[in-house]
């Protein structure tokens, strides 16, 4: 499982990925079943889609 995520971000959508930034990718066992091209489609949209502005310094802590 572990081996066919890394594969598929490293052949397409690692250049989606934005420098600076960190991705965490949680595998499920449908991964084993999914063909490989859909594979990769799904984590290229994922990466693409998931780019959140950072918050701004008023809404940044709530604990004061």
């Amino acid at each position: 499982m572990r081996r066919r995520l890394k594969e598929a971000v490293r052949l397409s959508a690692g250049f989606a990925m934005k420098p600076g930034h960190d991705y965490v990718i949680v595998a499920r066992r449908d991964v084993l079943d999914t063909a490989f091209p859909k594979l990769q489609s799904l984590l290229n949209e994922r990466i693409e889609g998931t780019a959140k502005p950072k918050r701004s310094q008023e809404t940044r802590s709530r604990k004061e």
